[in-house]
């Protein structure tokens, strides 16, 4: 069989690139990029942005553009996992703690079946395959610390411990299919400032740890982070972003926000708001501010901003947004 995707030495790789147009001087420097990011990811990864429909690389594109292109993307892949993590452990603490404080620290009184709903919606998630899903994870042969630890020296697993070994998708679940008495109190206690409705808190924090979670798994997998966009019925929506943070993050005219805000809302730029509306505290909103000022801070990882906001729809602008942010958060952090 003759395959259409047959093996080619970093040479052979080299001169197809050279065929596409694209400007390679050091091969020396190519075999490094190839056998350190990987022809798939180096270049099928980004040739929607950087090739023409004739798989022919715009004029002028060099393989070290690409590759600190791609060094680039990654520290941005790397801020994400990191504050998405942290977004995690926040929503898993604050959710535990209230289980544990209204039902107690026993697996069957937290997770018994009368403080959740039977399934959501026809067809959707049920309770029973949400618990099956987390006694899989306690069973002998799958459980890992620190659950296990518990199992083999205490007498029950507090909800606490048994959310460090549930994935983040499992816990949105259980929180979705909480019923409304408790449910309304992990939300307020996840948006605790915000005088939205119950409903439309809930919705918003179903959607936007979700989100996060997909732009997580997405870094974590090394799939196409920069194309990711969350549309539809799953998008974060917009106007309770705006509710949430406001001028100067998100921008409006006419009291409606601009088509190009919406759009940023819909990829990494909405998903780093989402992380900003759960850290519920100035410090902490300022150093995520911070620490992505620094990515996009010195003068070639501008230029390389410059083409990667275009390409991921995060506004061109975000330095002075974040800049005008930051000094609000200095001031609340001052009195």
């Amino acid at each position: 069989m003759k395959y259409d995707k047959p093996f080619l030495t970093y040479l052979e790789q080299i001169e197809l690139l050279k065929k596409r147009g694209m400007v390679i001087s050091n091969n020396d420097f190519a075999i490094h990029a190839l056998n350190t990011i990987s022809y798939y990811d180096l270049v099928n990864r980004y040739k929607i942005h950087f090739m023409d429909a004739n798989d022919q690389f715009r004029s002028n594109l060099s393989i070290e553009y690409l590759y600190l292109f791609s060094l680039f993307d990654h520290k941005v892949q790397a801020f994400i996992l990191k504050y998405s993590g942290m977004i995690e452990t926040l929503f898993k603490t604050r959710f535990a703690y209230i289980l544990s404080e209204e039902y107690g620290v026993d697996k069957n009184d937290y997770l018994n079946p009368i403080h959740y709903e039977t399934r959501l919606r026809p067809h959707g998630v049920t309770f029973k395959s949400t618990v099956e899903i987390i006694n899989h994870q306690l069973d002998p042969s799958q459980i890992k610390d620190p659950s296990k630890y518990y199992c083999q020296h205490h007498n029950h697993i507090p909800a606490w411990i048994l959310f460090k070994n549930i994935s983040m998708g499992n816990s949105i679940n259980l929180f979705r299919l909480l019923k409304p008495s408790i449910k309304r109190k992990v939300v307020d206690a996840l948006l605790p400032s915000s005088s939205l409705q119950y409903n439309q808190k809930s919705n918003y924090v179903t959607l936007s740890l979700n989100a996060i979670r997909e732009f997580r798994n997405f870094v974590a997998h090394n799939l196409n982070f920069t194309n990711l966009r969350i549309t539809g019925k799953r998008k974060i929506p917009p106007e309770i972003l705006w509710n949430l943070l406001r001028t100067p993050l998100i921008q409006r005219e006419k009291k409606k926000i601009t088509a190009s805000d919406k759009e940023a809302l819909q990829g990494i730029y909405g998903v780093m708001l989402a992380i900003l509306s759960f850290l519920d505290d100035a410090y902490l909103r300022s150093l995520f501010i911070e620490e992505f000022l620094v990515i996009i801070s010195n003068d070639r990882d501008e230029e390389l901003f410059d083409e990667y906001s275009q390409i991921t729809a995060i506004p061109a602008d975000i330095k002075n947004r974040f800049l005008k942010y930051y000094k609000i958060l200095q001031s609340f952090e001052g009195k």
